[in-house]
């Protein structure tokens, strides 16, 4: 399944796991992912293999906004 996320929403995604990253470089358990709305940009952390999403939530995992293309 592939995410449609707008370029607005991608950069939010990876500065909020920047910058859980950043100021936390101690921290044994990493997220996830991150959860984000596409209509209010809500986003937060996912910690759990499981992530549960509030309706029209999507989730983004940390593979992809390591990746280049994304």
């Amino acid at each position: 399944m592939a995410l449609l996320l707008t370029p607005s929403l991608q950069k939010l995604a990876k500065l909020l796991y920047r910058t859980y990253l950043e100021t936390h470089p101690n921290q044994v358990r990493l997220p996830q992912g991150v959860a984000i709305s596409p209509i209010t940009y809500r986003a937060g952390l996912i910690f759990s293999q499981q992530p549960i999403l509030l309706p029209g939530e999507f989730f983004v995992p940390v593979e992809l906004m390591e990746s280049k293309i994304y």
